[in-house]
C-alpha cells in the first residue's frame, strides 16, 4: 500500500506517452502545432536542477523526473497547468532570504496519489479537486508520490487586501469541504486552464479581480475555521520573523512590535518564541542593521557615517556606533580606515573583541 492506503497500481509515477496525451485533451490543447505544445519542459537530473529557481527539488528516481508546464503571466497574477512525476520540493530558510518572492500560490490536483504540504511545524495531505494555499514568502515543503498534474494561480500578497495575514500566518493550507471552497477550486481550475494555453485571448482585468476576489473569501473561510490552527506554530513565527527582518531591517521604525503585528500574534508571544530559542529579537534586527552598515562601509566609501547608519536602519549616529563597536570590536570610523588602508577587518576586529574579553 501506499503513504496515502492506495494500491500502487493505482497511480503512476512516469509520464507515458498516453497520459501525456490524456493532460493535454483535459485542457483542451491541440497535440502538434503552437498551442499543444507546453510553454516549459524538463528531464532528468538536469530538469531537477533548473525545474525552479525558488526551490529545491528532489526525488526517488532523479533519471526519471520529467514535468512539463503552461503558464501565462496576466495583468495581476500568473497562472499554470503543470504535469510532473513524484518529487520532494522544498523552499528552505536560506532561499527564502536569498531569494524573496512575495507570492501565494494556489493549486488543484485532479489525478489520485499522496500530496501533502508542510509550511510550520504540521504536514497537511490533500485529496484531488481540493483547494490549496502555499505561501512562497515563507519555508515549506511539498510532497507528491505520484505524477500529479496541479492547476493554478500565483497571486501577489499584496492583492489579498485584509486576508494577506490569513496566508501568511501558519494554518492549515488546504481549503474547507465547503460549497464556496469547491466552487473556488472549480473556478480556479478552468480560469488557469483557459488562461494558462497558448493562443487563447487574456481575461480583462476585471475578471482577474474577481477571481482574486474569490481566493480570498476561501482564505477568509479557513481563517474562520479554528478547529485547524496549530497547535504549535512557534518555528513558523521565527521563521517568518527572520524573513521580515531580512526584508524590513533598513526602516528605522521597523521594531519586535511591527513584526507581532505583520505576523497578527501579541508582542509577548513573539518574544516568548524567540526566548525559546535563546534569542533576543530586538537585538537580531540590530545586528541584522549592524552588517547592512559594515557593508555599506566597505562599499560606499563617500557616504558618512551619519548616512550609513541612515540607510542601515539606525534611528541615529550614537546608537548606529554603540551597536557596531559591540559587534565588531571596533567602531565604524576605524573599521572603515582599516578597509582603506587595504588591511583585514575581520583580523583587527577579532584582536580588538580578545582583548575586551
Amino acid at each position: 500500500m501506499t503513504a496515502a492506503g492506495r494500491h500502487p497500481e493505482q497511480v503512476q509515477r512516469r509520464l507515458t506517452p498516453d497520459l501525456v496525451n490524456q493532460w493535454r485533451g483535459r485542457l483542451g490543447a491541440r497535440v502538434g502545432g503552437q498551442a499543444g505544445d507546453p510553454h516549459m519542459r524538463w528531464s532528468g537530473v538536469d530538469g531537477m536542477a533548473t525545474y525552479n529557481p525558488l526551490v529545491e527539488l528532489s526525488a526517488d528516481r532523479p533519471a526519471e523526473f520529467g514535468a512539463m508546464m503552461y503558464t501565462r503571466t496576466l495583468t495581476k497574477c500568473s497562472t499554470y497547468s503543470t504535469l510532473h512525476t513524484p518529487f520532494r520540493l522544498e523552499r528552505t530558510p536560506a532561499l527564502v532570504r536569498e531569494r524573496p518572492y512575495d507570492h501565494l500560490i494556489v493549486l488543484v490536483n485532479t489525478l489520485r496519489g499522496y500530496s501533502a504540504v508542510q509550511q510550520g511545524p504540521q504536514k497537511h495531505t490533500y485529496r484531488p479537486g481540493q483547494l490549496v494555499f502555499v505561501n512562497l514568502a515563507v519555508p515549506y515543503r511539498h510532497h507528491c508520490d505520484a505524477v500529479s498534474d496541479p492547476v493554478g494561480m500565483v497571486i501577489p500578497l499584496d492583492l489579498l487586501g485584509r486576508q494577506r495575514h490569513v496566508a501568511e500566518r501558519a494554518r492549515r493550507p488546504v481549503g474547507s469541504d465547503t460549497v464556496l471552497s469547491r466552487a473556488a477550486a472549480a473556478f480556479v481550475t478552468r480560469f488557469a486552464i483557459d488562461t494558462a494555453i497558448a493562443g487563447r485571448p487574456a481575461p480583462p482585468v476585471d475578471t482577474e479581480l474577481a477571481a482574486i476576489d474569490l481566493i480570498t473569501a476561501a482564505l477568509a473561510e479557513v481563517q474562520s475555521d479554528s478547529r485547524h490552527r496549530l497547535a504549535d506554530d512557534s518555528l513558523f513565527i521565527q521563521e517568518a520573523a527572520r524573513d521580515l527582518i531580512e526584508r524590513h531591517h533598513r526602516d528605522p521604525d521597523f521594531a519586535p512590535d511591527t513584526v507581532a503585528a505583520h505576523l497578527h500574534v501579541s508582542r509577548r508571544q513573539i518574544y516568548r518564541n524567540f526566548e525559546k530559542a535563546g534569542e533576543s529579537l530586538a537585538a537580531l534586527i540590530a545586528s541584522r542593521r549592524a552588517e547592512t552598515a559594515r557593508e555599506l562601509l566597505i562599499s560606499q566609501p563617500g557616504l558618512s557615517i551619519a548616512e550609513i547608519a541612515q540607510a542601515a536602519g539606525f534611528p541615529g549616529a550614537a546608537t548606529f556606533r554603540n551597536r557596531f563597536r559591540a559587534q565588531y570590536g571596533v567602531g565604524p570610523r576605524e573599521y572603515r580606515k582599516l578597509v582603506q588602508a587595504g588591511m583585514d577587518p575581520s583580523a583587527a576586529t577579532a584582536d580588538s573583541l580578545r582583548s575586551r574579553m
